[in-house]
Formats: C-alpha cells, structure tokens, sequence
C-alpha cells in the first residue's frame, strides 16, 4: 500500500529572503497617524492642490510625500523619525530640498502649517 501524506506535508514551504529582516525594525505610521495625514491630503486633492503621493519606509523614517504635479519630484515630506533620532520633534515636514519647515512631537500640530501654508499663498 502507498503511504498517505497530508497536504501541508505535500506542498513545499515557501522560501524566504535570506535577509535579516528580522533585525529591521522599519518606521511606519499607526492608524491614527496616517488617518490624519490622509485628511489633510484629501482636504488638498479636492481644493486641486495635490495630485498624488508616495509613501517610503525605512529603519531611520517613514515618510508621505506629497507631489503636487504628476512625474515631478515630491514637493513636501510629512516624516516620522525613528525615536530619539530627532531632538526637536519626532514628526517633521521638510521641503523638496531638504530644508525643515516645522517640527514637533503632536502630528496634528506640525501639519497645521502645510494647511495653511496654501491657503496663505493662494489669497496673494
């Protein structure tokens, strides 16, 4: 007689990367946090301001750019840093060069200012 194997033993295990993603302990955004980013985001798609994103995880930061026109470079980063790695703030919005706009420990109070930062320059 034939032995009878069950279906896990049958099927073959998937490989893995043999990175050590293991030790990777990437930054990322909770829910409440991308629940707020995305507010503001929306707010800026329907006004026509924003026409996409992208989002960048790292061990060092996460980041949601916002792109105000398609195929250019993100005009604006909403970034968590890593704990400890920023002394002013653990969230930050920098600019497409690099330079830091605001930062603070309260996301909702560091994106305060790229809500009304347009709303400033569109009554000019």
């Amino acid at each position: 007689m034939s032995n009878v194997l069950s279906i896990d033993e049958f099927r073959q295990k998937p490989r893995r990367a043999q990175s050590n993603t293991k030790d990777l302990k990437l930054v990322v955004f909770n829910r409440s946090e991308l629940d707020l980013i995305l507010q503001m985001y929306g707010k800026k798609v329907i006004a026509g301001e924003f026409r996409d994103y992208t989002l960048d995880f790292s061990p060092e930061r996460a980041s949601f750019s916002c792109i105000i026109k398609y195929g250019r470079i993100p005009d604006y980063h909403v970034v968590k840093w890593r704990k400890g790695m920023n002394s002013i703030g653990r969230f930050g919005i920098v600019s497409r060069v690099g330079k830091i706009i605001r930062c603070g420990s309260k996301l909702s109070y560091v994106l305060n200012i790229l809500e009304n930062r347009f709303q400033l320059s569109k009554a000019k």
